[in-house]
């Protein structure tokens, strides 16, 4: 939603960039995004396909008798099915769903680019993001963040709607004590608000 004619006051933002501050931007990209539901499910169809395979090849080439298989398959359906998705339900809640996988993901980005912990300062204007550290600068426009997620932690800029799009974290510490608002109402005329 760019705004041509509307002009607003630039909004600084200081700040370390941390592994909770990118991790937060990743679920927040994770949550926001719908999938369909097979993704969601994916291994638990595997498995009950699996199974599935398992006793169709048993009872066509004769291992087992028909009737023993065709009762197999009931008791897997019956038995097994609910244990996999169960178990499924389970692992999500303790591991908290995909934050688990994105952990280990943003240890291993901020180990491999050591610039991303060099202190930063970004510019947020009506052009864009101006981004700048130690390590060099870079801007960017609004067409690049077309949607941004807010979290409690951060203002998350998406390159896209779909998975796997870049994105730009900017924590909510870095704006000190001028507040969110500024940047909020920068954020709702040059790019648009997925939940």
């Amino acid at each position: 939603m760019p705004s041509e004619n509307v002009t607003s006051h630039p909004v600084q933002l200081h700040y370390v960039l941390t592994s909770d501050d990118l991790l937060d931007g990743f679920a927040a990209q994770h949550r926001s995004i719908p999938r369909p539901w097979y993704l969601r499910w994916l291994s638990t169809l595997l498995t009950i396909g699996l199974l599935a395979v398992v006793f169709v090849f048993s009872a066509v080439s004769g291992d087992v008798a028909a009737g023993a298989a065709v009762m197999g398959a009931v008791v897997v359906f019956l038995v097994v099915v609910p244990v996999v998705v169960g178990f499924s339900l389970l692992l999500r809640r303790i591991f908290g769903g995909s934050r688990w996988i994105y952990r280990l993901q943003v240890r291993q980005i901020m180990r491999g680019n050591p610039a991303l912990s060099q202190p930063m300062q970004a510019t947020v204007t009506d052009t864009g993001v101006h981004l700048s550290s130690a390590a060099g600068q870079s801007t960017t426009s609004w067409a690049q963040h077309p949607v941004h997620v807010e979290t409690d932690r951060s203002f998350v800029l998406l390159a896209s709607e779909r998975r796997g799009g870049a994105v730009l974290v900017l924590p909510k510490q870095g704006l000190g004590a001028a507040g969110p608002a500024s940047l909020r109402s920068l954020l709702s005329v040059h790019s648009r608000r997925i939940s």
